[in-house]
């Protein structure tokens, strides 16, 4: 039971594991603006019938969380670029094993050795597997770059659940 495979992590991967934590981080926010936004609607709301206030009521909630959510996604994607430019590193070849005693990654000269036990969680995506070593640092499995990504998804998901117990695993259904 072992995975290996070396991953390119560029400006997509990061800035869509960025993505990630910052609307994870924020979901109850966008929810609160969500509100705010319907109660704006309530408040200047024209006398309408029932039905109409409605919508105008989720009209309102869906402009909150759509502009709240679109301000952080814009916001994050420029800070990453940013960040990217000042490091000088805009892309760099993740060289990843994973197998039963835990996981080895090494990037260029960089070597880093992890037991499954000090995993903070493993979280997937659509787009790829999060292997979280503290709540803002990961490493990234672009499912994109999988050859065979059902096959290959499928063997990382079977592995997570052997090793890592429920309540660190954010796994989609296979």
């Amino acid at each position: 039971m072992s995975y290996r495979r070396n991953f390119t992590i560029g400006r997509r991967e990061t800035r869509n594991f960025y993505l990630t934590l910052v609307l994870g981080s924020w979901r109850k926010g966008i929810v609160g603006f969500g509100a705010v936004g319907a109660l704006a609607a309530l408040l200047y709301m024209p006398a309408l019938s029932l039905p109409l206030r409605g919508l105008l009521l989720l009209a309102g909630a869906a402009a909150g969380m759509g502009l709240s959510t679109l301000f952080l996604a814009v916001s994050t994607c420029m800070r990453v670029r940013a960040q990217l430019r000042r490091s000088g590193r805009e892309r760099y070849v993740q060289e990843t094993e994973i197998d039963g005693f835990g996981v080895r990654v090494t990037v260029g000269k960089d070597r880093a050795k992890l037991g499954f036990d000090k995993l903070r969680r493993v979280q997937e995506t659509r787009g790829a597997f999060y292997l979280f070593l503290s709540d803002s640092q990961a490493w990234i499995l672009p499912k994109a770059q999988m050859e065979d990504r059902a096959a290959e998804c499928a063997q990382l998901r079977q592995i997570f659940r052997t090793v890592i117990e429920r309540g660190r695993l954010r796994l989609r259904k296979s």
